[in-house]
């Protein structure tokens, strides 16, 4: 039985955009360490209440399409 490529393509590509997406913010937390350890909470608050809101909002928008 030959086993189709593309089933293993998505997956594959799923986990590199999480990964690539952890290492960046994991980057971007250690440089602004660096500069404040204020920096970073604040960036991490930020990233709390921005998302989720984000995502609401757009949600809200779809619905109403």
């Amino acid at each position: 039985m030959k086993m189709n490529n593309r089933a293993l393509l998505f997956p594959l590509l799923s986990i590199l955009v999480v990964a690539v997406f952890a290492v960046g913010l994991g980057v971007i937390f250690i440089l602004l360490h660096e500069i404040s350890e204020w920096a970073v909470i604040g960036l991490g608050s930020a990233l709390v209440v921005v998302v989720p809101a984000a995502a609401a909002l757009g949600q809200r928008m779809v619905e109403k399409a």
